[in-house]
């Protein structure tokens, strides 16, 4: 389900995450595993092309 959702996705040395704006993390019901995003950014979803909000952390959605 990942990659069809996502187009942005990066594996570094802080785990596997996204960024998403305000408006998809209420349409897929993401709130609670976000933390702010500094700076300018887009959502990573496919076919938005909003300014982002939050950081979406995998490793966090793995394990609630």
């Amino acid at each position: 389900m990942i990659k069809t959702l996502f187009d942005d996705i990066t594996t570094d040395e802080y785990g596997t995450w996204t960024q998403i704006c305000e408006n998809c993390a209420e349409k897929y019901n993401l709130f609670g595993r976000l933390s702010n995003i500094p700076g300018d950014c887009v959502c990573g979803v496919i076919g938005c092309e909003n300014e982002a909000d939050y950081y979406l952390d995998f490793n966090v959605c793995a394990n609630p």
